[in-house]
């Protein structure tokens, strides 16, 4: 099942509502954005619009959506056991309570008086009563709406890499539609209101939209008022249950979680183990939001395990797209009945949207092969002995990041920055081929990014920052290793020491690179007239290593470079990994 279509069905049911009135927020908030141009053509779209939302199909939709979704968001909050949640989400939840107080007696004055009072309530009939008076508590709705809804669609959307491709145009126009339609309505507002000015145009306006008469705007404002009232009852009965059942809780006696290689908390019954780790302020991963549609808060159960009823829809769906072994579950369903003691399998400042949708190893591990490339920086003492350590840093960081760009726009992974160098893995998704080819691609794109870096730094250093590098491709093991909350995705191997090794002769060769035959052979790299393998003895590997060398990362051959056919493209964000320093 596609990542986003996973959760559970009132999950699903909040998606699909919300959508909905998404979708009805957004062409309105276009059709009031033609007030840019005139009332006659915000008129003439809302003559579009009108019969379809108006319509007895379109009112059951439409009201359906608003009230299933309102009822789905109040009981999100009536059963949350924690409140130490993201600020993302503490701001959507807040403007999700706030929206109706505003919102209701908007539906009010126009559906209600359109269907109570028969009033034509067009935009002439709109903008005439919510100019000046109520402008500035219009613009809030809008705002808030518009910051809700995208919101929600962003923290949904995130997980897909086509989304993440297409935010910097989302987010262009997630910014100008508001903006257009406020100034539409200011805009629209502010002609209506001097027009208006004139008794007679103002009588005009009445009797074009059979404008309420005293009575009847008695009537509305008192309508307005209940709606106002009756949800903030509600609002005031669920704070109520929940005090009530934080109380209850509370007499239950708790449950004893124990954390890994941190810390034993006690639980209140019926939380879930997310929720555990939030209220008692232990870091714990989660891309979705505990919406069950990634597996980042996946935890491994090391006791306990026979006391969790098994996994059902959805968490079943998502821990067979990871390959999950039994004793591996997801922390935002599970609720324990009795103590548990658990492994945290990913660290919260590891993870990002891209990696949620990767079908990562579990900790038990996995055999993949993999280039991996160790760069490093050339005379890194002689050059950091005559500077400050703020200078030492901001230079590291500056190279750092010039590298770590490069293996990235590549198709790698940055896995350990170790001293003055990086270590980086290519291949995980795209394969052991593929893999090899960015690691030569990410080599000539570090080489050609030193000349800008250099540019500004290496009159300060005194001379230029040069490079040596080693790459090598094998099978490597990747899973999770560590301890507590230093337990990260890692690849282990001879390949990972052979980089290494490669790298010193790299040094004392005076290259920038040395690449193992396999890497050469993986990628297609024929070698041309003059050029030839030669053989090593490498530490760590039995028996000898043919490689070759490379003056620059600009010197590899443009055809070894090229992307094959059917060659998945880079990704903009790599998966973060680690890898294990190997022993000298």
């Amino acid at each position: 099942m596609n990542i986003l279509l996973r959760g559970d069905n009132l999950q699903l049911m909040r998606l699909v509502t919300g959508l909905i009135l998404f979708v009805f927020a957004l062409t309105h908030f276009l059709n009031t954005a033609l007030g840019l141009v005139s009332l006659g053509h915000m008129q003439a779209f809302d003559d579009i619009r009108r019969p379809i939302i108006r319509s007895t199909a379109g009112s059951i939709v439409l009201g359906g959506a608003l009230i299933i979704h309102v009822v789905l968001a109040l009981y999100k909050v009536a059963t949350r056991s924690t409140w130490r949640i993201p600020v993302w989400e503490a701001v959507q939840i807040g403007f999700g309570i706030l929206i109706p107080f505003l919102l209701f007696p908007h539906i009010v004055n126009t559906r209600i008086a359109s269907s109570v009072f028969n009033v034509e309530d067009n935009y002439l009939y709109e903008l005439a009563r919510l100019w000046p008076a109520n402008a500035l508590l219009q613009s809030m709705l809008l705002l808030m709406v518009w910051i809700h809804g995208c919101m929600g669609i962003h923290y949904w959307l995130r997980l897909s890499p086509a989304y993440r491709a297409a935010a910097p145009v989302l987010l262009f126009l997630a910014i100008v539609v508001p903006v257009a339609a406020l100034a539409g309505f200011m805009i629209s507002g502010r002609t209506i209101a001097a027009h208006i000015e004139n008794k007679e145009a103002l009588e005009q306006v009445k009797r074009l939209t059979r404008w309420p008469n005293d009575a009847d705007n008695a009537a509305l404002a008192e309508y307005r008022t209940l709606v106002r009232l009756g949800f903030a009852g509600v609002l005031g009965l669920i704070a109520v249950g929940i005090g009530v059942l934080h109380a209850l809780r509370a007499r239950v006696p708790k449950i004893t979680i124990t954390y890994a290689g941190g810390s034993k908390v006690a639980a209140l019954a019926g939380q879930t183990l997310l929720e555990v780790s939030r209220a008692n302020g232990i870091p714990h991963a989660s891309v979705c939001g505990g919406r069950s549609r990634c597996s980042t808060c996946r935890v491994r159960i090391e006791e306990g395990l026979e006391t969790l009823p098994p996994p059902v829809f959805p968490e079943s769906v998502t821990l067979a797209a990871i390959e999950a072994p039994p004793n591996v579950r997801l922390a935002c369903q599970i609720r324990p009945t009795a103590p548990l003691v658990v492994t945290r399998l990913l660290r919260p400042s590891s993870v990002g949207p891209a990696d949620a949708g990767t079908v990562e190893s579990d900790s038990s591990g996995t055999e993949r092969p993999m280039a991996v490339l160790y760069v490093n920086m050339r005379e890194f003492n002689d050059l950091s002995a005559r500077k400050l350590p703020y200078d030492v840093v901001f230079m590291l960081n500056q190279f750092f990041a010039a590298l770590a760009t490069a293996v990235r726009q590549a198709g790698g992974s940055v896995d350990k920055f170790v001293g003055d160098g990086v270590i980086a893995v290519f291949g995980q998704k795209a394969g052991l081929e593929a893999g090899c080819r960015q690691a030569l691609r990410a080599m000539r794109t570090i080489d050609l990014a030193l000349d800008h870096l250099n540019s500004e730094i290496a009159a300060e250093l005194g001379r230029p920052i040069e490079i040596c590098a080693g790459l090598h491709a094998g099978p490597l093991i990747l899973g999770r290793l560590g301890f507590g909350d230093s337990v990260d995705l890692t690849v282990i191997g001879t390949a990972v020491k052979v980089a290494f090794e490669l790298e010193a002769i790299a040094r004392d060769k005076k290259v920038q690179l040395v690449l193992s035959r396999d890497v050469a052979e993986s990628a297609g790299w024929s070698l041309g007239p003059g050029q030839r393998f030669v053989r090593l003895n490498v530490r760590g590997h039995d028996g000898v290593i043919e490689a070759f060398e490379v003056a620059r990362g600009r010197d590899i051959e443009p055809a070894v470079l090229a992307e094959r056919p059917g060659e998945p493209p880079a990704p903009t964000h790599g998966p973060s990994t680690r890898t294990a320093a190997p022993r000298s």
